[in-house]
């Protein structure tokens, strides 16, 4: 293995730069003659064009894929150019507390996505060590308040007196399955069978994630005294029509998400008191959060559930 090193004979001084010779064309100087020797003095960027393709080739949701591409670009700017095996965990926070002044959650996204970004290039043999896992993740506040158990039943007892009776079921299947609304508005009943033991499963292939799930019917949360398999049994009279959706609306058709989270907010906005402090109120989405804590009491494996 040929290696340079900074301090012996083949010394380069970063900071001279030739006359008429500006310091990127320099840089790619640099980056064309080391880089021919280790991949790990080419640049941040050139790492990008091979890791981006990786990153498409998975299997990541349009929308999850286009914030990631938003990731990726915002670390290029700041340190495209940087020769890959010099870059510092300092640098890489530094880049992290910029953008978290404005956008907590997008610096905390693009650390994760720096850190990802370089995995791959240690597996690829551009680099030894991820200088991204010296840098902590930054604390993102909860901004938005998280849903009780008092208050989801009083949300669901207001929606079986007022509502359509999609609503409440809805409801119910959110918390007592713990998944998301892209997931519940696409569950049918030909996705319930039994397995080899004999026990009933409701099979879902989750949107965001791919992840496969087989949740037990007889699953019960005691908080409630709901098990799947009564909720699944509710959804089957109360609408005639349909191509066998669990959620349908009166017209035979499943709810749309938009729907969905507007009806949850309807509905809470009737029974729960207003908001003081100023964090905003728990949406649809809580209910997943609110099946996570009511499930770990039972001492169930939420990993799983939750996929």
């Amino acid at each position: 293995e040929c290696r340079v090193r900074h301090d012996d004979h083949h010394r380069v001084n970063p900071t001279h730069v030739a006359p008429g010779q500006t310091h990127s064309s320099y840089m790619d100087l640099i980056s064309l003659t080391l880089g021919r020797l280790s991949p790990r003095h080419r640049t941040l960027r050139e790492w990008v064009e091979i890791y981006m393709p990786l990153l498409e080739a998975r299997q990541i949701m349009p929308k999850t894929m286009v914030n990631r591409r938003a990731h990726v670009r915002r670390i290029v700017e700041a340190l495209g150019d940087r020769r890959i095996g010099t870059i510092r965990p300092h640098e890489i926070n530094t880049l992290i507390v910029q953008v978290g002044k404005a956008h907590p959650v997008a610096a905390k996204r693009t650390l994760i996505e720096i850190r990802a970004m370089l995995d791959e290039a240690v597996s690829n043999g551009w680099l030894q060590v991820n200088p991204a896992k010296a840098v902590r993740l930054p604390r993102v506040s909860v901004r938005r308040r998280r849903l009780s158990l008092h208050e989801w039943q009083a949300i669901y007892d207001h929606a079986r007196a007022h509502r359509p009776p999609w609503v409440s079921r809805l409801f119910a299947l959110a918390l007592i399955t713990g998944q998301r609304r892209s997931d519940l508005v696409k569950m049918r009943f030909d996705d319930v069978w039994a397995h080899a033991d004999g026990q009933e499963y409701l099979h879902i292939v989750q949107q965001k994630t791919g992840a496969r799930l087989a949740i037990p019917l007889d699953l019960r949360l005691e908080s409630v005294g709901l098990s799947v398999r009564d909720v699944v049994e509710a959804c089957r009279g109360y609408a005639k029509h349909g191509d066998g959706h669990l959620l349908r609306k009166s017209t035979g058709a499943p709810p749309c998400l938009e729907s969905m989270s507007w009806r949850f907010e309807e509905t809470r906005e009737e029974v729960v008191p207003k908001e003081t402090g100023g964090q905003q109120p728990p949406s649809l989405h809580e209910c997943r959060s609110l099946a996570a804590r009511e499930y770990r009491k039972q001492g169930i494996n939420t990993q799983d559930l939750l996929g």
